[in-house]
């Protein structure tokens, strides 16, 4: 099954956003429901108890929550590029599809999106960034995401390390 959507307008991306909040909200709800304190954990822990919320599938837990919010800092990013560029489409491969996150229909506009905890963990924002660098058709290039602990000075680190890159550190999504 293709992890693929082509998005045309800021419509699409708002209720593709509703769907995923509104199917984590429910599913956590009957998540919570279904065990107090360390029944709770252990199905955490042990249980496929999590929910793709976009290709509605059970999954693990950690696994929905890393790619739900994944796919929020993809939509924020689509938005942020069909602004952009209103005359483009964006192909958004969710999941772990190879190629780039976020690519234009003619490949001019390419992005990488991801949500951590820190930009630095794993080296993160540096290899996304590179990645996208390293590119040498597309005439636009973008690294997007969302960080709890968003680390400013190495931010700005990679963004002088890699000029050709525009890094947007997104502050909510």
């Amino acid at each position: 099954m293709s992890k693929k959507i082509v998005f045309e307008n800021k419509k699409q991306v708002d209720t593709l956003r509703e769907k995923i909040v509104s199917t984590t909200n429910a599913k956590l709800k009957m998540l919570w429901q279904s065990g107090e304190g360390i029944d709770f954990l252990r199905n955490v822990k042990f249980e496929p108890c999590g929910y793709d919320p976009l290709f509605e599938h059970d999954t693990n837990f950690i696994e929905q929550t890393n790619q739900t919010f994944t796919y929020l800092v993809c939509l924020v990013a689509v938005d942020i590029l069909l602004s952009k560029y209103p005359s483009h489409k964006f192909t958004v491969s969710f999941g772990t599809e190879s190629g780039y996150d976020v690519v234009s229909e003619d490949s001019s506009i390419i992005c990488e999106c991801f949500a951590v905890t820190a930009p630095d963990s794993n080296g993160k924002l540096e290899k996304d960034t590179r990645k996208v660098f390293e590119n040498t058709d597309a005439d636009n290039k973008y690294v997007i995401f969302y960080s709890s602990n968003p680390k400013p000075i190495h931010i700005e680190n990679i963004r002088k390390k890699y000029s050709d890159v525009e890094i947007i550190a997104l502050q909510k999504i």
